[in-house]
């Protein structure tokens, strides 16, 4: 009895302010004047026990590292490999008890949402005094958690790539053509043999085709003027995205485009 009322000092008197290495042994042990042992002075109190396992809400897989604790006390325990704990205490006498579920050990394990749960406790065994109350417990408990899930910002992007070569009515190579999809977009120009390489990004989760610009920006130079031209370019899904806001490749190859003088 004694040592559970020095527990239940050690949490509760803290609270009031009060110095639980004196109050709780001034009401136990200190004599009168007389040497006369005085009344003890206390508050009901009650040891519980709470057996149980911590599992992943949606797998229920064991939760290792998770931390325990009680409205009732500072005790901390954590889950095993196996999601197993073991939390013991004393509090006022009731036949529940709440815990709370913490992760505290951040991404190591998974994230995981903290959770408050109520625990009903079954009187197992009585007191030995006035102010005990005995031993509540409660087994074989699960607590299922949920997994926190990190908001990421940004905008879906697919990407692309167009090979091909450019060519004049008499399927000769045309050098220097300048390749874009817009004023604004990045430019490449076409080798000596016509070939070209264009690439790039764009907003969505799918991409069926994409218009290409095509410009004679050397004039006379490599076999004579061309009118601008623009060819839409047919693609097809080549590769799947890295899973975060890249939702895949898609691709055309061997695209011969023809200019007209």
């Amino acid at each position: 009895m004694k040592e559970l009322f020095y527990r239940f000092c050690r949490w509760a008197l803290p609270l009031l302010g009060v110095q639980a290495f004196i109050s709780c042994d001034n009401v136990i042990n200190s004599p009168d004047m007389y040497g006369t042992m005085v009344a003890e002075y206390g508050v009901p109190v009650m040891e519980f026990r709470v057996k149980g396992k911590v599992v992943n809400s949606l797998t229920d897989k064991p939760v290792k590292g998770i931390a325990v604790t009680s409205e009732h006390s500072v005790d901390t325990v954590f889950t095993s490999t196996d999601g197993s704990f073991e939390y013991e205490s004393a509090a006022f006498p009731d036949e529940k008890v709440k815990l709370k579920f913490s992760d505290v050990d951040e991404d190591e394990n998974d994230l995981y949402l903290n959770k408050e749960v109520e625990v009903l406790l079954k009187k197992t065994q009585n007191g030995t005094g006035a102010w005990d109350y005995g031993l509540y417990v409660a087994d074989d408990v699960v607590i299922k958690l949920d997994e926190e899930v990190v908001c990421e910002y940004g905008t879906p992007v697919v990407s692309f790539s167009v090979k091909g070569r450019v060519v004049d009515q008499n399927s000769s190579p045309l050098e220097n053509i300048e390749v874009s999809m817009g004023p604004y977009s990045h430019k490449v120009h076409t080798e000596e043999d016509g070939s070209f390489t264009y690439s790039g990004d764009m907003d969505g989760v799918s991409l069926d085709d994409v218009t290409l610009e095509l410009k004679d920006v050397d004039g006379e130079e490599n076999g004579g003027l061309f009118k601008d031209s623009q060819e839409s370019v047919v693609l097809k899904k080549t590769s799947d995205g890295d899973g975060n806001w890249n939702f895949g490749t898609y691709s055309a190859e061997n695209v011969e485009i023809v200019m007209k003088k």
